[in-house]
C-alpha cells in the first residue's frame, strides 16, 4: 500500500492524490503567493486553514517521492496510535490476551475507509488522531494536553472544534482554556512570526471566503457562488456521508436541510447532556484512576459520532474517527457477554456489519443513500444506550 501511495503521488500520469495539493500550497508560501489559489495538475485546490500550510513548506522542498513516502509513514503512525489509544481505554478486558483481535477488529471494520485515506494521501488520519487523543488524554487526567490535541484537530479540519461542547458539559475548564490558548498560539501567534500579522489575518479571511462561508450556505447557493463546489462543497456527492447529505437523498427540500440538521444536532446534544448528568464528574486531577470509567468513555464515543454527522461536509475518510467508539463497543461486548458463544457472535456480527457498511460506500449506487451516515447514527444510539448499563454494572461492582 505504501508503494502504491507513493506511485500515485509521484509517478502516476493522473494525479489522484491530495499530496500534490499540499506541496503546491507549501510552494505558494515559499513564493509569497496566495495559498488558496494553489492547485495541483488536476486542478484540486488547497482548502485547509492557513497554519497547516506552514508544515507543508518542508514537503514542497523534498523530492516528490520522498515527501510522499514520509507522508505515508506518518499516516500509518497516526492510525496505529489511534488504535492503541482507543484500546488502552478499555481497561482489563479479556481481549488483551488476543491483541490481534483487540487492534485488528476495529481496523478491519474500517479498512475500506482507512485504505482510501492512505492511498489518496488525505490529512484526515491526523485529524482523527488528534480527536481521539483529546478524549484519551482527558480520560487519563491530562486536561492541558487534551485541549492542545483538540486545537490541533480544529486547525486541520475546523469542525472538530464542536467537541469543546463535551468539555464544557463535563466542566473540564482546564481543557477548555488549553484549547483556546493552543488555538491562539498555533493559529495566530506562531504563524504571524513566520509570515507577519497582516498576511496571517488576510489568509484567515481568504479561508473564510473560499471555504468557511460557502460551507454554511445551502447546496444550491454553493453551486452558484463557490469555485470549490465540484471539488469539495457539493453535498450531494456520494462520498459525503453527513446528515445534510442524507436528508437531501431522502428528498428533503434544500432550503429546509440546514434547519433539519440544526434540529437533529440540538436533539442529539440534549440526549447526550441527559446522559452526562447521570455520570459523576471525574475525580480531581492527580487522583489515582488507572482505568477510565466506561460510561464516560462511551459518552466520548457518542460525541465523536455527533461531530461527524452534523458537519455539512463529512467525507467517508473522516469516519476513521469511529475507531474510538467501535473499540469501546467491542470492549463492552467482550466484558458484558455472559457466554463465550454470545461474545463471539457480537464481535463477529459487529465487525461484519461495519465491513458491509463501508463497502456500500464504494459503489455510487449505494453510497448516495449514505449508509455510513446511518451506521454512525446507530453507533451513537448504541453508545448512549449502553451508558446506563455501564453505570449499573459499576454500581454493582462497588456494592459491599
Amino acid at each position: 500500500m505504501g508503494a502504491l501511495a507513493v506511485y500515485r503521488a509521484a509517478f502516476n500520469d493522473v494525479q489522484r492524490t491530495d499530496f500534490t495539493v499540499y506541496t503546491a500550497a507549501g510552494q505558494a508560501l515559499l513564493d509569497h503567493q496566495d495559498m488558496y489559489l494553489a492547485e495541483n495538475a488536476r486542478g484540486w485546490r488547497y482548502v485547509y486553514p492557513p497554519p497547516f500550510a506552514i508544515l507543508l513548506v518542508l514537503l514542497a522542498q523534498m523530492p516528490l517521492w520522498l515527501g510522499a513516502l514520509l507522508w505515508y509513514l506518518l499516516t500509518v503512525a497516526a492510525i496505529g496510535a489511534s488504535v492503541i489509544m482507543s484500546a488502552n481505554l478499555l481497561g482489563a478486558t479479556p481481549l488483551r490476551r488476543k491483541p490481534y483481535l483487540l487492534y485488528g477488529l476495529p481496523l478491519l471494520g474500517l479498512a475500506t475507509l482507512l485504505s482510501s485515506g492512505i492511498l489518496r494521501s488525505q490529512a484526515s488520519p491526523f485529524m482523527f488522531f488528534f480527536m481521539i487523543a483529546a478524549f484519551y488524554l482527558h480520560l487519563k487526567n491530562r486536561p492541558a494536553a487534551a485541549g492542545f490535541s483538540l486545537a490541533c484537530a480544529a486547525l486541520l479540519k475546523v469542525f472538530p472544534i464542536v467537541l469543546i461542547v463535551y468539555f464544557i458539559m463535563r466542566r473540564q475548564w482546564r481543557a477548555v482554556l488549553a484549547t483556546m490558548a493552543a488555538l491562539i498560539l498555533l493559529g495566530v501567534a506562531l504563524p504571524s512570526l513566520y509570515w507577519g500579522w497582516h498576511f496571517n489575518l488576510d489568509q484567515f479571511a481568504r479561508w473564510v471566503d473560499v471555504v468557511g462561508h460557502p460551507a454554511t450556505m445551502e447546496n444550491t447557493d454553493r453551486a452558484q457562488t463557490s469555485s470549490l463546489y465540484e471539488q469539495l462543497l457539493d453535498t450531494t456527492k456520494p462520498r459525503n456521508q453527513s446528515l445534510e447529505a442524507l436528508f437531501l437523498s431522502l428528498g428533503m427540500p434544500v432550503e429546509l436541510t440546514r434547519y433539519a440538521v440544526a434540529a437533529c444536532a440540538a436533539l442529539m446534544l440534549a440526549a447526550m447532556w441527559i446522559s452526562a448528568r447521570r455520570i459523576p464528574l471525574r475525580q480531581p486531577l492527580g487522583a489515582d484512576e488507572s482505568t477510565p470509567r466506561v460510561a464516560e468513555s462511551l459518552l466520548c464515543g457518542a460525541f465523536i459520532c455527533w461531530s461527524l454527522l452534523i458537519s455539512p461536509i463529512a467525507e467517508g475518510h473522516y469516519f476513521g474517527a469511529l475507531l474510538l467508539p467501535l473499540t469501546l463497543l467491542m470492549g463492552h461486548a467482550d466484558q458484558a457477554s455472559p457466554t463465550r458463544r454470545q461474545k463471539t457472535y457480537c464481535l463477529t456480527a459487529g465487525t461484519a456489519f461495519m465491513i458491509l457498511v463501508t463497502s456500500l460506500t464504494v459503489p455510487v449506487a449505494t453510497a448516495v443513500w449514505r449508509p455510513l451516515c446511518i451506521a454512525t447514527f446507530l453507533l451513537w444510539l448504541l453508545c448512549l444506550r449502553l451508558i446506563p448499563v455501564a453505570l449499573r454494572v459499576k454500581s454493582l461492582e462497588t456494592c459491599p
